[in-house]
């Protein structure tokens, strides 16, 4: 199936990996992004074939030959750098050190799965994109693996399949990109080229799981009706915006749901980190700014976000419940970072930011 519908969604890939956008995000460069992400949840509804757990790893790690046939393996921040395609543990840490940096115990996390990967690689052309899972043996508790490289804690029975595959192993990463070269596109990884047999386990995104999805009529119903209801009054309010006014709104929804402010957004601007000419810009001196000379705007914006937000939460609720055989924590309570799934210009994640979001920003802060 054709997705000409997708091919001019607004996501925020280039030649290396780059952050995957929340649907609701969309809103704020406009309502024609917004319907392009309302279709993208539609679709997969009715193709969750295309859907992978979002594992929560790190760090982010691609690995592959170089021209000479040496294995390299970066960090994607380094996949782009002129000097970031090491060919060593040792060369990482002379990376860092060379750009003034100290990153700890990951130099040794690198060297502990590095002949794992070199194995792993063969001699396949491109680039692997995944996430460390862990980087020394996993031992045992009461018949279960446990490992948790970031803020989800996994557990996986060792008598399961996923289980057997992973005893014994010296590391693991979850792969789920493939890149023919520097220059390509991401594309999602189709399990093949690499060798499951090697000392670091290789796992794909899915766990072997086959999801399915029921279209939630009524909240996506709501999330097409709102965006009907509001398009016009919204990219007119949008033109008058530049991106700065767009990004502190965005931030000030992202920080509302995940629960890092309870204020209104005139308050939290106070204090949010900006400039003082976009606040004055924003509210003016007198209540005479932009958000009251338009005052039903940012009420249109928000109600857009939130209807697309409730839509996707659905899909992700239904989600949730049909990962089986993975144990997945955050905070002690059951909760995993969520789903991605693929489009022609890349990767759309599908998470309840309430849950995790709120859990990994309450760890950072």
């Amino acid at each position: 199936m054709q997705l000409d519908f997708l091919n001019e969604i607004l996501l925020e890939v280039a030649s290396a990996p780059a952050r995957t956008p929340h649907p609701e995000d969309a809103i704020f460069e406009g309502t024609a992004p917004a319907e392009r992400m309302v279709a993208a949840l539609s679709w997969v509804i009715k193709n969750p074939g295309n859907l992978t757990i979002k594992w929560d790893g790190f760090p982010a790690l691609l690995f592959g030959r170089n021209a000479d046939g040496q294995l390299t393996v970066m960090d994607k921040y380094m996949f782009d750098k002129p000097h970031g395609q090491v060919t060593s543990p040792e060369d990482w840490v002379r990376y860092d050190q060379n750009r003034g940096k100290d990153r700890g115990n990951l130099y040794q996390q690198i060297n502990n799965i590095w002949a794992g990967l070199d194995q792993a690689v063969g001699n396949v052309p491109g680039y692997f994109w995944g996430d460390l899972l862990w980087s020394t043996p996993l031992k045992p508790v009461k018949g279960v693996f446990v490992f948790k490289p970031n803020l989800v804690e996994y557990h996986i029975p060792v008598k399961s399949a996923l289980g057997q595959q992973i005893a014994g192993k010296v590391g693991g990463i979850v792969v789920h990109t493939y890149l023919a070269d520097r220059q390509a596109r991401p594309q999602p990884w189709n399990g093949q080229g690499l060798n499951f047999n090697a000392p670091v386990a290789i796992l794909t995104p899915s766990a072997n799981i086959k999801f399915t999805l029921n279209d939630p009529v009524q909240v996506h119903k709501t999330a097409i009706a709102t965006l009907k209801k509001y398009s016009s009054q919204i990219d007119e309010f949008l033109s008058g915006l530049d991106d700065k006014a767009r990004v502190i709104l965005k931030q000030y929804a992202n920080k509302k749901i995940t629960g890092q402010t309870t204020q209104e957004f005139a308050d939290w601007l106070q204090t949010a980190n900006t400039t003082q000419k976009l606040r004055k810009f924003l509210l003016g001196e007198n209540q005479d700014g932009y958000l009251y000379q338009h005052p039903q705007g940012l009420p249109a914006l928000f109600a857009v976000w939130n209807a697309v937000y409730q839509f996707k939460i659905n899909l992700t609720e239904q989600l949730e419940q049909q990962v089986q055989g993975i144990g997945q924590y955050v905070n002690g309570q059951p909760a995993g970072e969520g789903f991605v799934f693929s489009t022609p210009e890349g990767p759309v994640k599908l998470v309840h930011r309430g849950v995790f979001s709120q859990a990994l920003f309450a760890k950072m802060g």
